[in-house]
């Protein structure tokens, strides 16, 4: 996994660094040349990962500068709302996980941004499966131990996630919903201090994307028990399917760019033309498979389609099941 480790630690070095600058303008205040690719949550998770493998070969093909800009908080609120606040021309587009833009507006009360009011939908860029986690030390070894182990000592136990309202959040309350057991949610800024944390014991489990979770995994770090798909992992071949345990749970994830609402047609098609180009570029593929993601390449319509149908499948489920996050 020395590429994965290599692109977290750049990971790190960029958000160490930091784009002061940037960080400190208006949304309408950005360069018109600059491509700013907004990621809505903090280093070091999938959505970061797969926007840090895209940014040279956007840059390639829309030969202009493309920079990577973190804006973490409010369970992806934030950096969606800064991006659906961006003016026409200011080259500001949002690179998402699906759960931000069909999860949270059922999640919170006032998200900042309505999803098929505020944002073109403009490329699917990857799909990622998500796992359950668990400390390397932690006593089950399966997804059946871990329920029986959590109805015997409800509320004992202790799950992180990448904060409130996350896919990973979400998918644990549906999971403890279904099999009617307890445990007690920590919600972090972000995948990386929630697995620093699941690796220290401090909580015992974690539903990641398996991207964040391989070099983990790799390391013997942390432990998977179930894979959230319709099919195994061809990285996990032995890891068994989460649904064969509890019926309907699967949590395959995708990443998609998203414009906001005013962006001129001929930006939109020329970025949709860009990332279909790059999706094509020799090795990107195999990048994407190191990392446990696959390409995600839906046409425009096919992603508008899929975009409305999630908020309106995640919106009744999470009404249903009663989990507010505000």
């Amino acid at each position: 996994m020395a590429f994965l480790r290599t692109l977290l630690t750049r990971v790190a070095t960029a958000a160490a660094l930091g784009h002061a600058a940037l960080l400190s303008l208006p949304a309408h205040a950005a360069p018109a040349q600059l491509v700013t690719l907004v990621v809505p949550a903090a280093p070091g998770g999938s959505n970061d990962i797969v926007a840090r493998v895209m940014e040279p070969l956007l840059r390639g093909e829309l030969d202009r500068p493309v920079v990577v800009e973190n804006r973490g908080g409010g369970g992806g609120n934030v950096g969606a709302a800064y991006v659906a606040r961006a003016e026409a021309g200011s080259n500001i587009w949002l690179l998402t996980s699906a759960s931000i833009v069909t999860m949270n507006p059922g999640l919170f009360a006032n998200p900042g941004f309505d999803t098929l009011r505020d944002f073109v939908p403009v490329a699917g860029i990857a799909s990622v499966p998500h796992v359950l986690l668990v400390n390397k030390d932690f006593a089950p070894s399966t997804l059946s131990e871990l329920l029986a182990l959590l109805r015997r000592e409800p509320g004992r136990y202790f799950f992180g996630s990448a904060g409130n309202g996350t896919y990973s959040h979400i998918l644990m309350e549906f999971l403890k919903r279904a099999e009617k057991v307890d445990a007690s949610h920590v919600p972090f800024r972000g995948v990386a201090p929630a697995m620093t944390e699941l690796m220290a014991g401090r909580i015992q489990m974690l539903i990641s994307t398996l991207p964040s979770a391989m070099p983990y995994l790799q390391s013997r770090d942390v432990k998977a028990l179930a894979v959230f798909s319709d099919q195994r992992s061809e990285f996990l071949p032995d890891l068994p399917l989460a649904r064969d345990t509890v019926a309907g749970l699967v949590g395959d994830l995708w990443i998609a760019l998203y414009a906001p609402k005013d962006t001129p047609s001929q930006e939109v098609q020329r970025m949709r033309q860009a990332v279909d180009k790059a999706q094509a570029s020799p090795g990107l593929r195999e990048k994407f498979r190191k990392m446990g993601a696959s390409v995600y390449a839906p046409t425009a319509a096919e992603l508008r389609l899929q975009t409305a149908a999630d908020l309106a499948r995640w919106s009744q489920l999470i009404r249903q099941a009663g989990i507010q996050v505000d």
